[in-house]
């Protein structure tokens, strides 16, 4: 009887191939379930914000040195031929991001915010157009991909300007006009302020659930004002004590 062949028990390329792949589409999976799982529980108020945040902003960097790492393993989007997509992950994370920046940070003017979201989504529709043919050839997967890059650069840049602020606060009152909670669970804690430093008019802000439920309309609150890291001010709101 002939021997064995050691060779027949070697993997060949296409067995490589296809456990790299079912190794692709479980870090996929991991990753997509993780970012729907930090979606949730930033929905609830006794979230550890900051750390959450943090994991949420890491998603998509993941996702984009995966597919830079593993090109034939990895996509981020729509697209056949690939075993493992993290679209789903990355915009889990974006769409968090945002919503939690729109309910969670005061800032005295949102426009610079939106104008740098605007144009990093514009920056990717130009690039994606360019060279991703697959996204190309559905303009609506397009539109969609640079909205999500967007409200990414929106949610991420409105957190760490108030996050990475080291400027000297500055320290004002103003008096509760009314509150109300808000249309949906992220934009729960709102209430009215009368006119004070940069406001001239009265102003909406976002304050925790703690904070509202032992705010009356009259009392007096203390503002903390900050320039933010990237120069868009912003502030909280507090009871004086």
């Amino acid at each position: 009887m002939n021997a064995p062949d050691p060779h027949n028990d070697m993997p060949t390329d296409g067995s490589r191939r296809d456990r790299g792949n079912l190794q692709a589409q479980r870090v996929a999976l991991g990753v997509t379930i993780a970012a729907i799982g930090l979606a949730a529980w930033s929905l609830f108020p006794s979230f550890p914000a900051g750390q959450l945040i943090a994991l949420v902003t890491i998603i998509p960097l993941l996702a984009l040195v995966l597919t830079l790492r593993f090109p034939d393993r990895f996509r981020i989007g729509l697209g056949s031929g690939y075993g493992a997509n993290l679209g789903t992950s990355c915009i889990v994370a974006a769409g968090t991001l945002a919503a939690r920046t729109l309910s969670d940070v005061n800032l005295v003017s949102w426009l610079p915010l939106s104008a740098f979201a605007i144009a990093v989504a514009i920056v990717f529709l130009i690039v994606a157009a360019r060279f991703e043919t697959q996204l190309r050839r559905r303009g609506w997967r397009l539109l969609l991909a640079a909205v999500f890059v967007g409200a990414y650069a929106f949610g991420s840049l409105g957190q760490f300007n108030a996050a990475l602020d080291r400027s000297a606060p500055a320290l004002l009152r103003s008096r509760v006009l009314a509150k109300h909670l808000g249309h949906s669970r992220l934009a729960g804690h709102q209430v009215a302020l009368e006119a004070w430093g940069p406001f001239a008019t009265p102003s909406e802000a976002h304050v925790s659930q703690a904070l509202y439920e032992r705010l009356q309309p009259g009392d007096t609150v203390c503002l903390r004002l900050g320039d933010g890291a990237f120069r868009m001010a912003w502030f909280t709101v507090a009871a004086c004590r």
